[in-house]
């Protein structure tokens, strides 16, 4: 007569080899998970192993056949794949960013990964649907003003896979403005701006450059290195800092962004 004594893993989920210690195990010819009878994958006298199949969540009786004699039964735990949905943040910089994911089965997370770019930190599960990470900070974009990668999640379950545009996170390389042409005029006109990673601007401003506050402009987005702005309405003559603003962040300020209003 067949006989279990032990399981390893004794939780885990579907597509992972499950090794059944015991005596007697050599006329094996199904593992039983409930009702779910599967071909075994090897059977010895004291070792049986299987991949696990497919099955509810929670816990489940495993136990073997030989012929028409079923062993005892031992108690395996199954578990769903993590199924990450949505991130809080769809892109952002290239430093560290701290981001929510959603889903399901993300209790158990050990684990977040965007990518090629690493491992996040600072994982704090909230619930099974919620979990909180720190993004790790892209390096180099080798040209690039953008990089779009994978976020995916490691939980007991296993690794969760992608679904595309919703669980993907894209890093913008930090924009820069270096030159104004012309660099001076009056309100309404235009000067073309030049930079770098000018990658879906979202504001350009011009901000006094003894102090006060930010005026937004209309602009008109060219290239990853050009955008004419025009002088917003209202200004006061003398010298401005013209600044552009993307998912990567605010340009700095440099000599090369001034302008002046006459």
């Amino acid at each position: 007569m067949a006989t279990l004594t032990s399981l390893t893993p004794t939780q885990s989920h579907n597509g992972i080899t499950l090794t059944l210690t015991g005596t007697g195990l050599s006329g094996t010819t199904k593992v039983n998970f409930g009702t779910k009878k599967i071909n075994p994958a090897t059977v010895g006298a004291t070792t049986v192993t299987v991949v696990i199949p497919v099955l509810c969540p929670g816990q489940v009786n495993v136990s073997v056949s030989a012929g028409t004699s079923t062993s005892n039964s031992l108690s395996f735990f199954y578990i769903d794949p993590p199924a990450p949905t949505g991130l809080s943040a769809s892109n952002g910089p290239a430093t560290a960013t701290s981001l929510s994911v959603y889903g399901s089965g993300l209790l158990t997370a050990t684990g977040v990964t965007f990518g090629a770019v690493g491992a996040g930190t600072a994982l704090t599960v909230l619930s099974d649907s919620e979990l909180t990470v720190t993004c790790p900070a892209h390096g180099a974009f080798g040209g690039a003003s953008f990089d779009t990668v994978d976020c995916t999640v490691t939980t007991a379950g296993g690794t969760s896979i992608s679904l595309g545009a919703p669980t993907q996170y894209t890093y913008y390389d930090a924009p820069t403005v270096t030159s104004l042409a012309p660099t001076s005029g009056p309100v309404g006109s235009d000067t073309t701006v030049t930079g770098t990673n000018l990658v879906d601007v979202s504001t350009v401003t011009f901000t006094p450059t003894g102090g006060g506050a930010a005026v937004e402009a209309d602009f008109s987005t060219f290239s990853p290195t050009t955008l004419v702005a025009t002088v917003p309405p209202g200004l006061a003559t003398g010298t401005y800092d013209v600044r552009a603003t993307t998912p990567g962040g605010q340009t700095a300020i440099v000599a090369g962004d001034v302008f002046t209003v006459i």
